[in-house]
């Protein structure tokens, strides 16, 4: 029997390697607007709620955190993660990131959404990416 196409619902988590959990987490919560779900320090991860995602932490300068650094076999990390944010007002978005310090290394316009390029603490490229100015469909 073929296999049915997969249908993707949205991101479920994102795990991202860090080197200082605690400034990660801050920097999540202030400048993403997540916030702690859990706390994992055997693994020396937190997970953080993004709208109906988590982005997970890992704390790979820690020992707890070990299993998940890049020169340990299958020890990876991601080239960038986009967060949906849901307002479409990028000057809005723009203003907000400028005021709490956040540097924007790139923007990018599309015909009804823009995206800004930030770096949290370790250097993770985050984008995020405004609602469409209209619903589609």
């Amino acid at each position: 029997m073929p296999l049915r196409r997969v249908e993707i619902h949205g991101i479920d988590h994102v795990v991202l390697l860090v080197v200082d959990l605690e400034k990660s987490v801050d920097w999540y919560e202030r400048v993403a607007g997540c916030s702690v779900d859990s706390r994992l320090p055997q693994y020396g991860m937190i997970e953080l709620r993004a709208g109906s995602s988590h982005v997970d932490l890992v704390d790979i300068s820690a020992p707890e955190g070990a299993w998940a650094r890049p020169e340990i076999p299958g020890g990876r990390n991601v080239d960038h993660v986009a967060l949906a944010v849901a307002s479409h007002d990028a000057a809005a978005l723009a203003a907000h990131l400028e005021a709490i310090g956040v540097e924007v290394g790139e923007k990018r316009v599309e015909a009804d959404r823009t995206s800004f390029y930030v770096r949290d603490p370790s250097g993770n490229t985050i984008e995020l990416r405004s609602a469409p100015e209209k619903p589609r469909g």
